[in-house]
């Protein structure tokens, strides 16, 4: 595995790791699968498979589809008050005219900025909201579970282990939400290529994801089983599947801050350089580094890259300037019980 080394740059962590870059893209030849050929071009580059279906048509008959059935609201929107889902609530709310149910899962590391955020958007394009926090032993120990647990390379290939638990019990509270007021429809906002090639995923999509992040918490922790099975078992009819609206515009960061301005959303400065919602996934990016060898968000910005929402060299400077405090690492871990991943800085 390629050496990584941690500095500091007034207070806050940089990252430099000893690997050859794909010279188009910015995946490390350490990233799974890479296989970077003698010009140095990696796998993903060079292979159809892996391009991002972008299709407003595709995004507008789920939508439609959702809008004839008559329910109370069209879509259940997995709000976690960042950037992107915000965006989405905007779309949705505002340029698609849905009625959306805004659902927040509260994993008790919320930027300190985030709830005035949300209600903001909220206030501005006219939604409502549910806000569930789950036992905070059990949302703790969940973290805690996956920090140190085995889990598997489609988890680890595209984020740390423990954005993959949290990500299982935000897709097991929608779909119970959405089962228990009738909606049709679940709705997400992540950045075009983080999570899937395209813009709609079936509920077994989301059954396989909630297992396959949540079975190895069970299994390491089986004293986190009970309350796992409160938030995970069905309930009701679910709903058909989730759509991501953002795969139907123009996504840019740039594009994306400018409007969220507009409706008085303002970025956190408790946070990194990836996260807008999050105080924990700083530490979980350091960790996932010295474990694996490469940056969480790697895969992410690698395609922003190739299709010219980022340039090379933006993606390359956020990779290693990951704007975690020193500080701010050693107080979460602290909160959260666990050595910090800077304790040998």
């Amino acid at each position: 595995m390629s050496a990584t080394r941690f500095t500091t740059e007034h207070d806050t962590v940089i990252v430099d790791m000893d690997a050859q870059v794909c010279a188009r893209c910015v995946l490390p030849e350490n990233f799974p699968e890479a296989a970077l050929d003698t010009d140095g071009i990696c796998h993903y580059c060079r292979s159809d498979s892996e391009r991002i279906e972008v299709s407003g048509e595709a995004v507008s008959t789920v939508l439609d589809r959702a809008q004839k059935q008559g329910a109370d609201y069209d879509c259940v929107l997995l709000y976690s008050g960042g950037k992107d889902s915000s965006l989405a609530l905007i779309e949705l709310a505002v340029t698609r005219g849905l009625r959306v149910l805004a659902l927040t899962l509260d994993n008790g590391f919320l930027a300190t900025v985030t709830a005035a955020n949300m209600r903001a958007v909220l206030d501005s394009v006219g939604a409502d909201h549910i806000v569930l926090r789950p036992q905070r032993n059990l949302m703790q120990g969940v973290y805690r579970s996956a920090l140190t647990g085995d889990f598997g390379p489609e988890t680890v290939k595209y984020s740390t282990a423990a954005c993959g638990s949290c990500i299982g019990m935000v897709f097991a509270a929608g779909m119970r939400t959405a089962a228990s007021y009738g909606v049709p429809l679940l709705a997400g906002g992540w950045t075009p290529g983080q999570l899937t090639t395209s813009a709609f995923v079936p509920t077994s999509f989301l059954r396989e994801v909630v297992s396959r992040n949540l079975d190895p918490v069970r299994l390491g922790s089986p004293e986190l089983a009970p309350g796992l099975d409160t938030w995970t078992q069905d309930s009701g009819e679910l709903p058909h599947g989730l759509v991501n609206p953002l795969y139907a515009t123009n996504y840019s960061e740039a594009r994306t801050l400018a409007v969220l301005a507009e409706h008085g959303w303002r970025a956190p400065r408790d946070t990194d350089s990836c996260s807008t919602n999050c105080r924990l996934n700083g530490l979980l990016i350091l960790d996932h580094i010295r474990k694996y060898g490469y940056h969480p968000y790697v895969y992410e910005m690698a395609h922003h890259v190739r299709i010219g929402a980022m340039s090379r060299q933006e993606a390359l400077a956020k990779l290693r300037h990951t704007d975690v405090g020193v500080a701010s690492v050693g107080a979460v871990a602290v909160e959260l019980g666990i050595p910090s991943p800077l304790r040998h800085l």
